[in-house]
């Protein structure tokens, strides 16, 4: 069964957010796509470019990655568990670059590495009524 990881990172405060992705492109990543390419069926980055606090809605974007706390959220599909436990062996194997690296682009006391369980809509199913969730519970 496929897995879901996610990385939240934050760039080291005295990066740019253009030289923070620069660094992520031309060379975090390459790292992890040659020590772990093989375990994935997929791998994106995803910069963050501004943001919409729920509680603003209608008051237009509202922040950016500053405000959002993090500059790109990655993520990676792996094949199945035993794909995860690979990358523990290879990466105890590579530790010391993989540290000295993240150094050079994260804020690593304020990045993330989250595992997720992932609930994908049918998209082409038919649309059940719209209801509150006040409504559903009400009638329960």
């Amino acid at each position: 069964m496929p897995i879901k990881m996610l990385i939240m990172a934050k760039r080291r405060p005295d990066l740019t957010p253009e030289q923070f992705r620069e660094g992520y492109e031309q060379s975090h990543s390459r790292i992890a796509v040659n020590l772990f390419g093989h375990l994935w069926t997929s791998y994106s980055r995803n910069y963050l470019v501004e943001g919409l606090r729920f509680k603003a809605v209608g008051a237009g974007w509202t922040g950016g990655p500053a405000d959002l706390h993090y500059d790109v959220i990655s993520e990676y599909i792996f094949r199945d568990a035993e794909a995860v436990e690979e990358l523990g062996r290879i990466a105890l194997d590579h530790i010391e670059m993989i540290k000295e690296d993240e150094a050079l682009w994260f804020d690593q006391e304020n990045s993330w590495s989250v595992t997720c369980e992932t609930v994908d809509e049918d998209l082409t199913a038919p649309k059940p009524p719209l209801r509150r969730w006040a409504d559903v519970t009400a009638s329960d």
